[in-house]
C-alpha cells in the first residue's frame, strides 16, 4: 500500500468557464492568467463539472487524477473515521474564484432535492472567505445574498420569464465585500458575486446551479 507521508504539490486547475475572471487568482499565485475565462481554480478536486465528465478533476504530477489516488488508498488520504462515514469521498470542494464580471443570480439545490432528483447525496451549501475586493461601486466589489423580504414565487417566476434583471437584483441584499469577510450561503438562497471580487469557496462537492438570469 502506498503511504502518503509527504505533501503533494498541486498546480492550478482552472477549467474554461462561461464568465470572465481569473486575474485575482493569477495575482495570488504569482503566475500568468491562463485566459480571460479562467475564473475558478478547483483545488484538490475530486469533482467534475456538470455535464463535462472529468473536467475539473485535479491531476497529480504523474498525470493521474487525485480522485483515483484517493480511491486506491482512501484511509491514507482521508483517515479511517472519514472513510467509515463518507467512503473514498472527501465530501468537500474548495475553489478560488475571481470575478471579471458580475455573476448571474442563481441558487443551488439542497440535499433532499439532489437526492430525489439528481442522484446525489450532496446539494450545494457553500461558504465564502473574501481575499480581495475592488471598491464597492455599482455591481463591483459586492455580493448579493438572499431576498430582502419574503418573495412571492409567482412574482419571481414572472421576473425570470421576463428576464427582469433590475427587479431580480433590487430584490436581493447587496453588501459591500472586503478582505476577511466570511459568508455562509445555504442551499436555496439566491445569490451573486459582483465584479472584482476574489474569494475562497468551500462547498459541498457538486456543480449544481439553478440560474434566475
Amino acid at each position: 500500500m502506498t503511504v502518503v507521508d509527504t505533501p503533494i504539490v498541486l498546480g492550478p486547475n482552472q477549467p474554461a468557464h462561461f464568465y470572465l475572471g481569473g486575474a485575482g487568482i493569477a495575482r495570488f499565485r504569482g503566475a500568468p492568467q491562463p485566459s480571460e475565462y479562467s475564473p475558478e481554480d478547483w483545488i484538490g478536486s475530486t469533482t467534475s463539472m456538470f455535464s463535462r465528465p472529468g473536467v475539473g478533476l485535479t491531476r497529480l504530477p504523474d498525470g493521474s487524477t487525485l480522485k483515483s489516488a484517493i480511491a486506491a488508498t482512501p484511509e491514507e488520504f482521508l483517515g479511517p473515521d472519514h472513510v467509515a462515514r463518507f467512503g473514498a469521498d472527501p465530501a468537500l470542494l474548495v475553489k478560488m474564484l475571481d470575478t471579471g464580471q458580475r455573476l448571474l443570480v442563481h441558487f443551488h439545490p439542497d440535499r433532499d432535492f439532489a437526492g430525489r432528483h439528481l442522484g446525489s447525496r450532496y446539494g450545494k451549501t457553500e461558504a465564502w472567505i473574501i481575499l480581495d475586493a475592488a471598491p464597492s461601486a455599482g455591481d463591483a466589489g459586492c455580493v448579493y445574498l438572499g431576498f430582502k423580504e419574503d418573495a412571492d414565487p409567482a412574482v419571481i417566476r414572472r421576473w425570470v420569464a421576463d428576464q427582469d434583471t433590475a427587479a431580480i437584483l433590487s430584490s436581493l441584499n447587496q453588501v459591500p465585500a472586503a478582505s476577511g469577510d466570511t459568508w455562509l450561503v445555504p442551499a436555496g438562497v439566491p445569490h451573486a458575486i459582483g465584479a472584482g471580487v476574489t474569494l475562497v469557496e468551500l462547498q459541498e462537492p457538486t456543480d449544481f446551479s439553478v440560474l434566475l438570469e
